[in-house]
């Protein structure tokens, strides 16, 4: 068999992250341009991230009773087309039907492309954490790269921004590899979340996103409050992102010696660590080394996940498997931590906050464990 090309799927995931990382910190700037307020920001920005919750499984459901590449190009098309529909009009109703369409289409290739990349890496020995790294140079890049271009040309420019990452992204997914068909019935949900360790694992991996709502929505607001610069506050982010990356640029290494299951397990219990450091401190020298920690909390955690969905999932079911991954970690997960957390700053401080995050991260180290004796079990049993 031919080895396929692995750049297809590292521009992916460049492009695709480099569109977060524009849409993220200025598509709300770009909204206020507009002439929005920060009510109408924020519904529109919580409408994205509640979208995350149904629709990645019902694209992966599409994706393994049909053609995986066929929903990756529509997703990616569907994406570009409805983006560019906010070049169009800029009133109140438009821009919220546009944010539900984008939002519906720009949801759904990444989980495809999870499970084709893990087949792939699976198949021909490749290494997931240095393809997906890739989208992690995309954010760096483009999160840093654009505010000096909108100072200098407008925020105008960030729509014509997107949409050419858009098109990018959709000439790699006309390049990725496709994958064969696993010919089979279809696996109902019932029969997906059958497994004690399999409901477990996921138990865990919401709790995980849950509990990083905290550190993603108001990490920077608790150091601002503390006499961080905007420099120094930039400056930590930056070593948890630069973390991420060294430790995906070696994950088969950390995967092949460790484990799946440990290394989950064990990065949940460094989340814990980590949670209450920023709950107890905000001296430099423990704030860098839990930033550090970012490349086990999410890039160990990430990458591990990712491989334990293919290991889990039927084959006729991959896809699916990991559009309930991204559902219930980053979509249900992530967006209620991100909504418990700020009623909980308001009420009692940063301090519960990040308490209540490490607590959080505590019941899901417990719930990795039990999913990994579970999965034990079951292997061992004749």
């Amino acid at each position: 068999m031919t080895t396929p090309s692995r750049w297809p799927i590292a521009g992916f995931y460049a492009c695709y992250f480099a569109v977060v990382g524009v849409w993220i910190p200025y598509w709300p700037l770009h909204l206020t341009n507009l002439g929005y307020g920060a009510q109408t920001i924020g519904l529109l920005t919580a409408l994205t991230q509640w979208i995350r919750i149904p629709v990645p499984p019902l694209w992966g459901g599409m994706a393994d009773r049909g053609s995986r590449y066929g929903v990756i190009l529509l997703t990616c098309s569907g994406a570009l087309i409805s983006f560019c529909l906010f070049l169009f009009d800029s009133s109140p109703l438009w821009i919220l039907t546009v944010t539900i369409l984008y939002s519906i289409f720009h949801t759904g290739p990444l989980s495809l492309t999870d499970a084709t990349a893990m087949e792939l890496c699976v198949r021909h020995r490749w290494d997931y954490g240095r393809l997906r790294l890739w989208g992690s140079w995309g954010f760096i890049l483009f999160s840093l790269g654009v505010g000096p271009l909108s100072d200098r040309y407008g925020l105008e420019i960030i729509p014509v921004v997107i949409a050419l990452l858009l098109a990018a992204n959709l000439l790699f997914a006309l390049a990725m590899p496709r994958t064969p068909p696993h010919p089979g019935d279809k696996i109902p949900l019932t029969a997906l979340f059958a497994r004690a360790d399999v409901r477990w694992f996921y138990f865990s991996a919401t709790l995980m996103q849950f509990s990083h709502g905290g550190y993603y929505g108001f990490l920077s607001l608790h150091l601002q409050q503390h006499d961080f610069t905007r420099t120094a506050i930039g400056l930590l982010w930056a070593v948890g992102v630069v973390a991420e990356v060294l430790l995906m640029s070696r994950s088969a290494a950390l995967l092949t010696r460790f484990g799946v299951a440990p290394l989950l397990t064990f990065s949940m219990a460094i989340a814990t660590l980590r949670w209450l450091c920023f709950a107890t401190t905000t001296e430099w020298i423990p704030l860098v080394l839990a930033q550090l920690l970012h490349a086990f909390t999410f890039g160990a955690f990430h990458v591990s996940s990712v491989r334990r969905v293919h290991d889990l999932a039927p084959r006729q079911a991959r896809a699916v498997a990991q559009g309930w991954l991204s559902a219930l970690s980053y979509g249900a997960g992530g967006g209620l931590g991100m909504a418990l957390s700020g009623l909980v700053l308001e009420r009692f401080g940063h301090e519960a906050m990040f308490t209540l995050m490490a607590l959080a991260a505590l019941i899901g180290t417990l719930a990795s464990w039990r999913a990994a004796t579970l999965l034990a079990a079951t292997e061992s049993a004749p």
